[in-house]
Formats: structure tokens, C-alpha cells, sequence
């Protein structure tokens, strides 16, 4: 089965030129309600396409007993209340931005198909380590992003026909690196495109570097779908604020891969621009008489002289192997511009 290469979600169309851009909140609500919907409204105004949150609960993730007291209380306090993501998506409605979430446990799947979600994300822990979630969320038929960090090739491979074997053809690979934050030199976003080839998918990038200017790059190799995580402080407590871009600078991130997408263009060359056409006569060098040269002389190589000029249409440097050779059919002075008129035709000993 082949995945598609381009589809909607809602009205946004995924795999083309436009890069879908979403704004990763995931825990940086701080288990507040409140600064969920400010977080949300910032994203708006940054323009992003959609925000993602992480349907966390700890007791359905781990086995509490085997957790020390200091990561359990990590662990709750990213939790996401499953009563809020009703109203997660009720204020995102309103605000005419995408809510989804990212299951990390069986039931909270059905939660969001109940929650009327347009689009599921397999996180990289789920797609390395839960077979069953991938499934799960494969047979919701909804369109679906799968992360592919901590995964090897193989791993990748295994994720992706597990999730092809459930019809589902609406399937996004994110290249990723988990992790927190990626040194430069670990993003290697060359494999963007390997990822594209290895499986014909619609392809795209989690950033986890500290700036942007590496999120802007993926979409030149190829990235239809950008997820960047989201804040309104840096300093504010909690385990991803610190490598989260902030909302003007979101807003920056965005204008940016707008402007590189226009700038992208298509595989082939577009006809020439205005200005191209109307200068381009200008900027072509023409062929001059180097010295005085009379009437009925041969013309020779050594008598040829390049400069452009802005009057007239003269002879293309291009042209100079039909001269040579012929002869003149007037007088010329040095630095006279040539035109074809000054030569005889040979055969017929008349101007052409």
C-alpha cells in the first residue's frame, strides 16, 4: 500500500508547498488551564498551523512503585488533565487554530477521537517502544505524525509497516533526535530526505535545538511539517521550557520559512523576470572594431574589440564565427560598434 503524498487535514494540505507549522506545547501548560490558553492564543498570533499537547498520565505509563519520589513528582506535574482536552479543544475552535495531542497510553486514544481531534502523533518513545499504541492509533484512520527518534533503521521500518497494515495511508515520518537540547553537529538533517526515499511518505522535523535557524534549513531539504517547542518564558519551571522558543520568536521562526518557501520556488527554471528581459540586451557583450577598417577588407579575429553598449543591437560575441572572415561592406572607425549590415555576404557580395 502506498501512503499519500499529499491530503488535507481540515483545510490545510499536507505535502505541498506550504510547511505545516506546529506549535509543540506538550507540558509547558505547567498544569495550568489558564496559561494553556494563553499559550495557545501566543501561538495564534505567532501563526502557527496547529498546537500539540502530550496526554501524559503517569500512573498509565509507568510502574509507580519502581520510580524514586523525585521523578514521580517530574512525572505529575506534566501530566495533562484528561477533562481538559474537551476544553483544549473547544478554545482552539474558537480561535481557529488545530488542537491535537500526543497519546502515550492506550485509553487516552479513544479520549481524542471522543475530543474530535483531526490529527494523532505517535511520539518516538511510542514508535521504539509500543507496538500496540501504534496500532491503535493506525486504526483510527486519522491522519498521523510518527517521530522516529531513538529509533534505528530497522526500528523505523518495523513502526511503519505496523502502521501500513492497518489501511491507514495518511502517514507523516518526522526526522528527530531526542536530544534535550540537539548539539548542531547531532541534527543531521540530510536524513530528511533519506527518510522520504526510504518510505515515499510525506516527510518532516522535531526540532530540539536551542535556536531556529536549523528548523528554516530542514524546509530547504524537504520538510513539509515543522514541530518546535513553545513557550511564553524561558525561565519559566518545567523540563522543556528551557530549549522552547518564545513567542516572538516563534513568530520570527515563521515569517522566515514563509519567506524561504516562496523563495524555493519549483524544480525547473520559471521564464526570464521583467527586469531580466529588458536588461539583458544591455549586459551581452557585443563586438566593436578594434582599429579603423576600410571597405572591402577582410574582417579578422584581431579586429574585434568586446564592450557592451546601450544603443543599438549590434553583433553578439556569440555571432563573431559568421564575421570572421567576410568582407566589410563600408568603412568603420575604431570603437565602432558592428553591425551586421557591415558585411557582404561572400557568396553573393551583398550586405546581409
Amino acid at each position: 500500500m502506498a501512503f499519500e503524498k499529499h491530503f488535507k487535514i481540515e483545510n490545510k494540505l499536507i505535502g505541498g508547498k506550504k510547511t505545516f507549522v506546529i506549535a509543540e506545547i506538550g507540558s509547558n501548560h505547567n498544569q495550568d488551564i489558564n496559561l494553556a490558553y494563553e499559550l495557545i492564543d501566543a501561538a495564534v498570533e505567532s501563526g502557527a498551523d496547529a498546537v500539540k499537547f502530550q496526554s501524559i498520565k503517569a500512573d498509565k505509563i509507568y510502574r509507580i512503585e519502581d520510580l524514586d519520589s523525585q521523578f514521580l513528582e517530574v512525572l505529575k506535574a506534566i501530566e495533562l488533565k484528561e477533562d481538559w482536552h474537551h476544553n483544549l479543544m473547544e478554545y482552539c475552535l474558537k480561535k481557529n487554530i488545530m488542537f491535537f495531542s500526543c497519546p502515550t497510553y492506550l485509553e487516552v486514544v479513544d479520549l481524542l477521537v471522543q475530543t474530535g481531534v483531526k490529527l494523532m502523533k505517535i511520539a518516538s518513545p511510542q514508535t521504539y517502544g509500543f507496538p500496540k499504541l501504534i496500532e491503535k492509533v493506525g486504526l483510527t484512520g486519522l491522519p498521523t505524525i510518527m517521530s522516529t527518534g531513538y529509533c534505528n533503521y530497522s526500528e523505523i521500518e518495523r513502526a511503519v509497516k505496523l502502521f501500513e497494515q492497518t489501511g491507514n495511508k495518511k502517514l507523516i515520518l518526522l526526522h528527530c533526535v531526542s536530544n534535550y537540547p540537539t548539539p548542531y553537529d547531532n541534527v543531521n538533517l540530510n536524513f530528511i530526505e533519506t527518510l522520504s526515499r526510504m518510505f515515499n511518505v510525506v516527510t518532516g522535523f522535531s526540532d530540539h535545538t536551542l535556536d531556529y535557524h536549523v528548523t528554516i534549513a530542514a524546509v530547504t531539504k524537504g520538510a513539509k511539517v515543522i514541530e518546535k517547542h513553545f513557550t511564553l518564558s524561558r525561565n519559566m519551571k518545567g523540563p522543556d521550557h528551557f530549549l522552547a522558543l518564545e513567542p516572538k520568536e516563534f513568530k520570527e521562526m515563521v515569517k522566515c520559512i514563509r519567506d524561504v518557501e516562496k523563495a524555493l520556488g519549483d524544480t525547473h527554471k520559471p521564464g526570464l523576470m521583467p527586469f531580466e528581459v529588458s536588461f539583458r540586451d544591455e549586459i551581452e557583450m557585443k563586438i566593436f572594431a578594434s582599429k579603423d577598417i576600410v571597405e572591402g577588407q577582410k574582417f579578422r579575429q584581431e579586429d574585434i574589440m568586446y564592450l557592451r553598449s546601450r544603443k543599438g543591437l549590434g553583433i553578439s560575441a556569440w555571432q563573431e564565427d559568421i564575421i570572421i572572415g567576410r568582407k566589410m561592406s563600408r568603412s568603420v572607425k575604431k570603437s565602432e560598434m558592428l553591425e551586421h549590415s557591415d558585411f557582404l555576404d561572400q557568396e553573393k557580395g551583398l550586405t546581409q
